[in-house]
């Protein structure tokens, strides 16, 4: 199975999976990484980043590979 992490707005993340079932939510994207790791013994795929830009849509996503 693949995952990736979620980094939301209020700088906490969400380890998730390939099919979208969010696994847990963590306080940073580094406790993510390190639960993806250890609990899952995978590296993530890539990170999703939610940014709140001034004028722009909350619903902007930026997306980051490993």
């Amino acid at each position: 199975m693949q995952y990736y992490i979620k980094e939301w707005s209020d700088r906490t993340a969400s380890l998730v999976a390939e099919d979208g079932y969010a696994l847990d939510v963590f306080d940073s994207i580094d406790e993510a990484i390190d639960a993806c790791k250890v609990d899952c013994m995978v590296e993530p795929d890539y990170i999703e980043r939610h940014n709140n830009y001034l004028g722009a849509s909350p619903l902007d996503v930026e997306s980051a590979f490993i």
